[in-house]
């Protein structure tokens, strides 16, 4: 049984506690939040062993800490990551990572040399219909990739107020995009170039972005918003098409993902076929899959599935597309 810290307290820690109590590894034995009103419903939840620290020091100092679970605003993912390094904690990290790569850097530095396990939370790479894209892609299902189309719109989140901070969130660029650009990523690696048109709200966030990316044999756009308005459903749309076909997942919720009454269609079209065939996917788990998958890892000392140098990439690349929203220039990588 490995003990984990989960840091943070609020709406993506709350997903995260369902997965961390689902994973029969795992004992949550502390909460650390700046705020033991705001941790309360979570170490209730966790139940008996589990207490609130205002502090990861003190967390460890009680029990042995086998790893954390940070969910807390970026700008304080560089902070708990070195930090639960020198305390010998494997870390998992909820995105964006961080806003630099000098941030980044700093982080992989201190759990290799730690000899920690650093992982960043990709939930998307955890999702069954994308996987099943990526599949269909990879192994010819499609034939040449003609072109791939990507898009996640939503209104700003009413659970928080500091996503429309840029220096907190980064903005729909990075705390939207980023789960398209890293779901690309994994299905085609590093682009070859980016350019990107946007809208910057007036407290400085990108929140409305088209990305144009291209790769030796392939092209995409991915458009994203943070700002969509009225009542504008939560809407996510993954479209491929190749010579052998086109593939696509579309999923409609409530103003948030986790609304109920979520609508999800999934479907290929063959080319020359009169009809199209429904599209099945197996069920990879989403937070459930990227917990279990590290403390995987963990447990078994072998390689977590989302490496630092991805995560490096995947930065690399939401660094180029701010670039080309503020300069107006298309960026070779």
């Amino acid at each position: 049984m490995l003990n984990c810290v989960l840091i943070g307290a609020g709406y993506i820690a709350a997903n995260h506690a369902e997965a961390l109590i689902a994973n029969e590894s795992t004992k949550v034995v502390g909460v650390v939040c700046r705020n033991p009103e705001h941790a309360e419903a979570l170490v209730e939840k966790f139940g008996e062993g589990c207490k609130y620290y205002p502090t990861l020091e003190a967390a460890c100092a009680e029990n042995k800490v086998d790893y954390v679970d940070i969910c807390t605003p970026t700008p304080t993912h560089e902070e708990y990551t070195v930090k639960a390094a020198r305390l010998g904690c494997h870390v998992l990290c909820e995105k964006p990572v961080t806003f630099s790569m000098e941030s980044l850097e700093n982080m992989i530095d201190a759990c290799r040399y730690a000899g920690v396990k650093f992982m960043v939370a990709h939930v998307v790479r955890f999702m069954g219909e994308p996987a099943k894209i990526k599949d269909m892609v990879q192994s010819g299902a499609l034939g040449d990739v003609h072109f791939f189309y990507e898009k996640r719109l939503c209104q700003h989140p009413a659970w928080s107020t500091w996503h429309r901070n840029p220096a907190v969130s980064g903005g729909g660029l990075y705390d939207l995009n980023i789960h398209d650009i890293d779901f690309l990523y994994s299905v085609f690696g590093m682009p070859k170039t980016i350019y990107a048109t946007g809208w910057k709200s007036p407290s400085g966030c990108w929140n409305h972005v088209a990305t144009t990316l291209t790769w030796d044999n392939a092209r995409a756009v991915c458009e994203t918003s943070l700002e969509m308005t009225g009542n504008f459903p939560f809407s996510v749309e993954q479209r491929c098409t190749g010579d052998k076909g086109t593939v696509v997942y579309s999923l409609s919720a409530g103003a948030n993902i986790n609304d109920s009454g979520v609508q999800v269609a999934f479907a290929f079209y063959p080319e020359g076929a009169e009809t199209p065939e429904v599209v099945t996917s197996e069920d990879l788990g989403g937070f459930n899959g990227e917990i279990n998958a590290f403390v995987d890892a963990v447990e078994n000392d072998k390689a977590v599935p989302i490496a630092a140098d991805e995560v490096k990439d995947v930065l690399r690349i939401i660094l180029a597309t701010k670039k080309s929203l503020e300069e107006n220039v298309l960026v070779t990588l």
